[in-house]
């Protein structure tokens, strides 16, 4: 008989190496996440975060690399299958490593080895095994041990046998202390991540009928119950655990997710508001109803309550991005650019916060700062638009062969076909910016060729057509647009104008602008075709009432311009000249204005 040698015994109770196992956090296959009802019917999200076999859990409970104990007697044909098991597993074959490890767990009483071979048939998905490998220690009235009782909780719960079930998860947590908001996390997060749904419900209902009344118990009936939409019984549920105890934040939370989940906002927030008020200083609480309050679109409410935990947890990026995103919403961006600014000088590198810093000094006329932000942008949903927003502001500045450089370079880095048509838009957009239409045009057309009914890219084309006075293209490219979008204003308003501005068919004009106005009744640009239209037709009443409204809307050349000449037709040559006047100190189409004075010059 040979003894397990120290270093053998570092090998074979230390993870499988190739294989990986030491990084596997269970035999998890469902990781079922209902998302019936907002934010998800969870337990403490700090807590949850923590997988359920990592560290102490699983790998390190049992398992020890170097055992204080004496190394077991063993014979070669322990030592064979325990090597050939382990080599299997570090080649990837799970069905010979455990084949070899069952084989070892019958020869040997040694725990170690009993849980090493369960814990690989819980990886390989080989549930009816790991039990009986679990069955062989209590059979040996081994000591208990959270390792082994994790592996049949896991084990019956894919095989979804319910009493077993709950006797093993009575055995773990209502042994001891029983549940407390730690255990209850715990069970929480192993029910989801290795149950169905409705298993995980029904093995929380036997629980709960074994043990009535028992809040915790209560707590996972109703959470369970909402994430399968059956908010009616989960109400219920968690109405009595209130009664039982006032003062349990976590029934008040799921309370509000259920009201949520049946539509009822209102109920939701005085839900959430009632445990907040009651326990003001719990940051996680808070926390919740700002989000709450986000999410029904009460931006100041959610903002007040982001500055209180601003002031508890001063340093969280979290918080940070929370107070610049809602500073936005409430149309204070000095205040949003102090707290994306702070928070990019704790040094987090948090790519939303560049993304929206940028845009904020994009409005202000920071162009070079905004650039620099939009640089910093380097993966995630902004990315793209954080790119083609550099360049537009490179083209902007005078650099038209940068922008266009920039952007040819995203194409390089991402060949997908949206990315391409998003290129190809803020391509052309710099090309018409510097009136070099007839390559925005040609663009458009290699762009059509990739995605031809692409509404983005027709609307782009009839634009930059109209400028070539190509107006049969711009017509039957806005029509395409139309018959794709009936409700697309933009099109709508620009068929409108056109056909208004460039040809006699103007009461078919008028029905596409008053189609558009329908849609978008306070749109500036709208309006001002609107006004234009009617000009054109030769009432100047009707003109000068929808032309004012568009300027008082927007203060633009443009608009200046066409308000204007409809002032001067209608005999007001006074008011006329002071609109103009004041037109050449806004933005807009200057030398439409430019035309339009010299026209009524004398």
């Amino acid at each position: 008989m040979k003894r397990l040698s120290q270093k053998i015994r570092l090998l074979l109770f230390t993870p499988l190496l190739a294989a990986g196992l030491a990084g596997c956090n269970t035999a998890s296959v469902k990781g079922h996440q209902d998302e019936s009802v907002p934010d998800k019917i969870q337990g403490d999200p700090q807590e949850n975060n923590r997988e359920f076999v990592k560290g102490d859990d699983i790998a390190g409970s049992s398992i020890k690399s170097v055992p204080e104990k004496e190394p077991p007697v063993m014979d070669g044909k322990l030592l064979f299958n325990l090597l050939a098991g382990e080599f299997a597993g570090v080649r990837g074959k799970m069905e010979q490593s455990i084949g070899f490890y069952a084989e070892a767990a019958n020869l040997s009483d040694d725990p170690d080895v009993i849980t090493r071979a369960a814990y690989i048939a819980l990886y390989a998905k080989k549930y009816d095994q790991a039990i009986e490998l679990t069955d062989r220690w209590i059979a040996l009235k081994l000591p208990d041990d959270k390792t082994i009782d994790r592996i049949r909780v896991i084990s019956f719960l894919h095989l979804e046998l319910l009493g077993p079930t709950v006797e093993a998860f009575e055995k773990m947590f209502l042994n001891g202390d029983g549940l407390n908001k730690k255990t209850i996390t715990h069970v929480t997060h192993v029910l989801s991540k290795e149950a169905t749904p409705s298993f995980a419900k029904q093995v929380v209902q036997r629980l709960d009928k074994k043990h009535p009344k028992t809040p915790f118990i209560l707590l996972l009936l109703a959470r369970f119950e909402a994430n399968l939409g059956e908010y009616e019984t989960a109400l219920t549920h968690v109405n009595q655990l209130i009664e039982i105890d006032p003062e349990l934040a976590d029934a008040y939370l799921i309370q509000a997710q259920i009201h949520a989940g049946m539509g009822n906002q209102t109920l939701a927030i005085e839900s959430i508001a009632t445990v907040v008020e009651k326990k003001p200083d719990d940051t996680r609480l808070r926390l919740q109803y700002g989000r709450m309050l986000v999410q029904m679109k009460l931006f100041d409410k959610a903002l007040s309550h982001f500055e209180i935990l601003q002031k508890s947890m001063p340093d969280d990026e979290n918080v940070l991005l929370s107070l610049g995103l809602l500073s936005i919403e409430t149309d204070n961006n000095e205040q949003a650019k102090k707290y994306l600014q702070e928070l990019l000088d704790k040094g987090y590198h948090n790519q939303q916060a560049h993304y929206y810093l940028g845009r904020i000094q994009q409005n202000d006329g920071e162009i070079m700062a905004a650039i620099a932000n939009y640089e910093r942008v380097l993966s995630g949903e902004y990315w793209l638009d954080a790119r083609i927003r550099a360049a537009g502001l490179l083209a902007k500045a005078g650099d038209t062969e940068a922008a266009l450089l920039k952007l040819e370079s995203l194409n390089r880095q991402d060949q997908t076909d949206n990315t391409r048509i998003q290129v190809y838009l803020a391509k052309g957009e710099v090309l018409r910016l510097v009136s070099r239409n007839r390559e925005a045009y040609s663009l458009y057309n290699t762009a059509l060729a990739i995605s031809p009914e692409n509404t983005d890219l027709l609307y782009a084309r009839a634009l930059t057509a109209e400028k070539l006075d190509m107006l049969d293209v711009t017509e039957s490219d806005l029509k395409m647009v139309i018959m794709h979008e009936p409700e697309n204003a933009s099109a709508l308003n620009a068929l409108g104008y056109t056909l208004a501005d460039r040809t006699t068919r103007l009461n078919e004009a008028r029905e596409y602008i008053l189609k558009a106005a329908q849609l978008l009744p306070d749109d500036p640009a709208i309006l001002d075709s609107l006004g234009w239209v009617y000009f054109r037709l030769g009432q100047y009443e009707e003109s000068i009432k929808w032309l004012s409204k568009a300027f008082e809307n927007l203060q633009d050349a443009e608009i200046a311009a066409h308000l204007g000449e409809a002032l001067w037709m209608s005999g007001e040559t006074v008011k006329a000249q002071n609109i103009w006047k004041k037109g050449t100190e806004l933005s807009g189409n200057q030398a439409l204005l430019k035309a339009t004075m010299q026209r009524f010059k004398k």
